[in-house]
């Protein structure tokens, strides 16, 4: 028995042994120092920032948004083996650490000490577990230092022409601002690649009676009526063809694109009324069978096709003048051409425009521009944006969203969002900020009732030009 009892102390020592053994492990010296990760804490979205080491910077290539808190920030290095790290910083530049700080390094590895990273010289020095292989690293953490929100406006041409026409289209075609006028006797056609310098063209076959209003692009070529049979097109933007597609119709106006297809509101010879004509291939028309909606514009309206939310294109067209020749306070909108909501009833957010007020989609909102009278019967100009694809439209934000004081009052203009495609092909590391902005909004020509305007404006909201997020 008392055998036993000694055979069964021994074992259990040796069991207490063996776990001893199996749970201590054994150092690994490295001579490695080498940077893994950085993570933040602290306030606003600093948590966001994602750190990659482009050389020996340690840096978040994607900018925290503008306005980020970066003034107290707890880092948490990470590297592929450490002894000790040192982050250093200038305790005498006027930024914030904790109180009673005296030397210009901090100790962070067990450090609870909130780092001001501001500093533009803030850097950190690892060493290896074998305690003497270090590397050092700078530290940069970059937050936008503009407002990306923010519009940016300017007057970038004066006059284009000498023309004196109030009958004017600007309208991009392979990447190029093609600028038609006429005076009842010449047509005339300016292009530009930037909106700033501009060249006279020859145009061969364009009608001079017509209204330039209603042209449209459509599968790389450009459209125009007159209001009658004929319709005129172009794939170079100088030499026009004439055609008459259809004897059972007249053109009223060019309206939209809509699902791959071109559609034209149009007025039956048999009925007298007002329809939809539809092409596919720009020479091939149908007319539907069924009128358009009753009090739908026929000439003058502003128009524009987008992408929903949903991925389904949408048109939504907005004043006009009816049949009858009155001012309409159309508010429109269709998926597919044949139903139509009108909600002009409930929304009463935009005010009964002069002429055809001009659309574009721009940074995820409608953009409208046009003139208006105000109680007192003087022009004013309308400038208004929608977030929920045209059913409602408010004043953007007057600080930061609004045309300049100088810009006046006008119909008729041409609304522009530009990208020219050129600009993918070329290295943006060679090009100025300024050729790296190449999503612009461009405001072109115009008219009061009697006087034409041949200036050019050019907008933008800043963060279309961060190349980077």
């Amino acid at each position: 028995m008392k055998f036993r009892f000694f055979r069964f102390l021994f074992l259990l020592s040796l069991i207490g042994l063996l776990a001893s053994c199996l749970s201590t492990t054994t150092q690994v010296i490295s001579s490695d120092a080498s940077f893994v990760s950085l993570t933040l804490a602290g306030n606003d979205s600093v948590n966001k920032a994602v750190f990659t080491l482009d050389g020996t910077t340690i840096v978040n290539l994607d900018s925290l948004p503008y306005k980020s808190k970066i003034d107290s920030v707890y880092p948490t290095f990470t590297f592929t083996s450490t002894a000790a790290s040192f982050l250093h910083v200038q305790l005498n530049g006027n930024y914030k650490f904790l109180k009673g700080r005296t030397v210009d390094s901090i100790y962070i590895t067990r450090s609870k000490d909130t780092i001001d990273m501001r500093q533009p010289n803030l850097w950190i020095r690892n060493f290896a577990s074998d305690s003497k292989t270090n590397l050092k690293y700078l530290v940069k953490l970059n937050v936008h230092q503009v407002d990306p929100n923010l519009y940016k406006w300017i007057k970038i041409k004066d006059k284009v022409s000498t023309v004196s026409s109030t009958n004017q289209k600007a309208i991009v075609l392979n990447d190029v601002f093609h600028y038609y006028m006429n005076d009842g006797t010449q047509s005339y056609l300016y292009k530009s690649t930037d909106g700033s310098t501009w060249s006279a063209a020859s145009v061969t076959n364009l009608p001079v009676a017509s209204s330039l209003a209603d042209m449209i692009q459509y599968n790389g070529k450009l459209y125009l009526t007159r209001g009658d049979a004929t319709l005129y097109n172009s794939a170079d933007g100088l030499i026009w063809n004439q055609s008459q597609p259809s004897t059972l119709f007249k053109f009223s106006s060019l309206a939209f694109t809509l699902n791959n297809q071109l559609w034209a509101v149009v007025k039956s010879n048999n009925d007298g009324n007002y329809h939809f004509a539809i092409t596919s291939d720009g020479a091939n028309w149908n007319m539907t069978s069924g009128t358009v909606p009753a009090y739908f514009p026929v000439v003058e309206f502003g128009a524009i096709t987008f992408k929903t939310v949903t991925g389904k294109e949408k048109v939504v067209i907005i004043g006009g003048l009816a049949s009858n020749g009155a001012q309409t306070l159309s508010r429109w909108s269709s998926e597919d051409g044949v139903y139509w909501v009108d909600f002009s009833h409930e929304n009463y957010t935009l005010p009964e425009f002069l002429g055809a007020p001009s659309l574009v989609r721009y940074d995820n909102k409608l953009l409208i521009l046009g003139e208006s009278q105000d109680l007192q019967s003087s022009m004013i100009t309308v400038y208004k944006e929608s977030v929920d694809e045209g059913y409602s439209w408010q004043t953007p934000d007057t600080l930061r969203n609004v045309l300049p004081s100088n810009f006046k009052p006008r119909k008729n203009s041409s609304f522009v969002v530009f990208k020219p495609k050129d600009y993918v092909k070329i290295n943006p590391a060679s090009l100025s900020e300024e050729i790296k902005s190449t999503n612009y909004i461009f405001i072109i020509g115009g008219n009061t009732e009697t006087t034409p305007m041949l200036d050019v404006w050019k907008g933008k909201v800043n963060k279309k030009n961060f190349l980077r997020q």
